[in-house]
């Protein structure tokens, strides 16, 4: 009867410890996500800053008659 008690008490423990690293390695994970859908969102305006400072260089040429011309390479996009 004592190693019954015995077994189920460990299993029981054995089962906590699963538990909190579990609950542990979610936490973790969404800690993770939030931050990189931070960096993303940076990364977009970033991005959006760029490219209207582009366009507005190139309306300013335009503007003085110089036609812009760039040496920018458009990005290779994946097979569909």
């Amino acid at each position: 009867m004592a190693s019954l008690g015995a077994f189920l008490k460990l299993r029981q423990e054995r089962r906590e410890a699963f538990n909190t690293a579990r609950r542990q390695h979610i936490e973790d994970l969404a800690k993770w996500r939030t931050e990189l859908q931070e960096t993303v969102y940076e990364l977009q305006e970033l991005v959006e800053y760029y490219r209207h400072v582009s366009a507005d260089y190139a309306w300013q040429l335009r503007q003085n008659g110089i036609e812009p011309r760039t040496t920018a390479v458009e990005p290779r996009r994946p097979p569909e």
